[in-house]
């Protein structure tokens, strides 16, 4: 069974489509109630637009000029048999009511205009016609209208409403108990089949495009050179066309991948065989200086500092030789990680208690806030200690005196924040989004008399990508830089 994110394509087109669909039925629910009832007046007044008529043949309505009230309450009885939903006016001449059927408590009334008196007298009445309605000041309704003359002589009106007060509380009563149901029936069966339809022809037209996003899922995990995008359906529309596409990039992207990998695993193959070969030499002639340091007590003061100047520099190299043996060996995604509790606070203090001294000779100040031995994170320790060791190593070079180092501890729900702080010299904002990289030297950097080849920062980024963790730097000149990162709680 396919399921479709809630964020997919297929999933908001439904969504929209659903909206659409609903706001359409309502629109077409209200547009048929009313042409529902334009069709029943049309159909309602036709059927009894002579009405009038045929009650003025049946006998005179006026005597002497004045409506005769025998005649008129005849009238109106035999036509109130037809049905409850009439109503009986007798106008004169201007539209003035003389008789009606009506209670006189429910005339709002007591003159009609003629407008829609004579258009429906004309020869060709446009029906439905509506005409004023004497029960409300501004309410229309379809009725039947025919002139009343005695000997030729206009005497009057007989204006009847059709489907009067009676029959709209009788149809409210029966739409406020039947319409909702007919209505939610048709709305619901109208938009079931139109979604349903649509929603079909929308999972039929995106269905290449979520077969694409598998295979290249499927690439993704598989990686380059190991499959090709596949898809099934003609072969000149625009996801096979998009297939091809990527599948000639993808190939282009694979040899190029090759030809890098292939050059990384060169570049650290070199690495590890030029710092492997280097070590015996190098382990060799730091003995020898060593010795001839030792034996050669008495040797002139001049031969003595040629040789200590050599010897230091030996160990340098051989500083930088393991350092760039454990680039590589961190380069090569082969290390192994023994992950356990560790109380990242006491391990920060053995970090800072092993430059103390160095510290104290260049009047820098070594914190770690909060002090807490409960604060533990889940890592490998030895690794860790590293991180620690080249950050304080690194700032400690860019202090002077009277400045302050300090490593705060920030825990939080999953995560425990750390941060490495300095008030030094800073770096430039043009050197650090390189900092990071192998060898990088800034403007402002200080090495020192020590070893320092500019792996340190770059072998703290690796070491911390093996916890997963992400490093990031802010600094700014004369005021001082700081290393973020953060590690799993325990």
């Amino acid at each position: 069974m396919t399921i479709f994110p809630f964020n997919s394509l297929f999933s908001r087109l439904a969504l929209v489509l659903l909206g659409s669909f609903l706001l359409l039925g309502l629109m077409l629910t209200w547009l048929t109630r009313l042409l529902d009832h334009h069709y029943q007046d049309e159909i309602t007044q036709r059927l009894h637009f002579a009405l009038a008529e045929h009650i003025v043949h049946e006998g005179p309505l006026f005597r002497d000029g004045e409506p005769d009230p025998t005649a008129v309450e005849r009238a109106f009885h035999n036509m109130m048999i037809l049905g409850k939903g009439f109503e009986f006016y007798l106008l004169d001449p201007q539209g003035r009511l003389l008789n009606f059927s009506a209670p006189p408590e429910k005339i709002k009334r007591d003159r009609i205009p003629l407008t829609a008196i004579q258009q429906a007298l004309s020869d060709t009445p446009d029906l439905p016609l509506r005409g004023p309605d004497p029960r409300s000041p501004d309410r229309d309704k379809i009725f039947s209208v025919a002139p009343v003359a005695l000997e030729g002589t206009l005497q009057g009106y007989l204006y009847i409403v059709i489907n009067g007060e009676i029959y709209d509380s009788v149809v409210a009563q029966v739409a406020a108990e039947e319409w909702p149901h007919r209505a939610a029936l048709i709305l619901a069966a109208t938009l079931g089949f139109l979604l349903v339809t649509t929603l079909g022809l929308f999972a039929w037209l995106t269905r290449p495009l979520r077969q694409l996003t598998n295979e290249i899922e499927s690439l993704e995990a598989q990686g380059f050179g190991n499959a090709t995008l596949k898809l099934r359906g003609p072969a000149a529309d625009e996801m096979h066309r998009l297939t091809r596409a990527f599948n000639g990039l993808s190939e282009k992207l694979e040899i190029q991948y090759r030809k890098v990998k292939s050059v990384d695993e060169m570049r650290r193959e070199l690495l590890a065989h030029v710092s492997h070969d280097l070590r015996t030499p190098l382990a060799a002639l730091q003995g020898y200086l060593e010795t001839w340091l030792i034996k050669q007590k008495d040797a002139p003061e001049g031969d003595v500092t040629y040789i200590r100047i050599a010897h230091q520099n030996a160990e340098k190299i051989h500083k930088m030789v393991d350092q760039l043996m454990e680039l590589a060996r961190l380069e090569s995604d082969q290390v192994p990680m023994q992950i356990e509790p560790v109380s990242i606070a006491e391990l920060v203090q053995d970090v800072l208690q092993k430059y103390r001294p160095a510290a104290e000779a260049k009047q820098v100040l070594l914190d770690v806030q909060p002090k807490d031995p409960s604060l533990q994170v889940l890592a490998d320790i030895e690794k860790l200690e590293r991180v620690f060791t080249n950050l304080v190593d690194n700032a400690l070079r860019h202090c002077q005196a009277g400045d302050t180092i300090t490593v705060r501890l920030t825990p939080g729900t999953e995560h425990l924040s750390v941060s490495v702080s300095d008030s030094g010299i800073g770096i430039p904002a043009s050197d650090l989004p390189h900092i990071f990289d192998p060898h990088y030297k800034a403007a402002n950097s200080v090495r020192g008399d020590s070893a320092h080849s500019g792996l340190g920062l770059a072998i703290t980024r690796q070491l911390l990508a093996l916890h997963h963790a992400d490093i990031e730097v802010s600094s700014q000149v004369q005021q001082g830089t700081e290393f973020r990162f953060q590690l799993s709680r325990v």
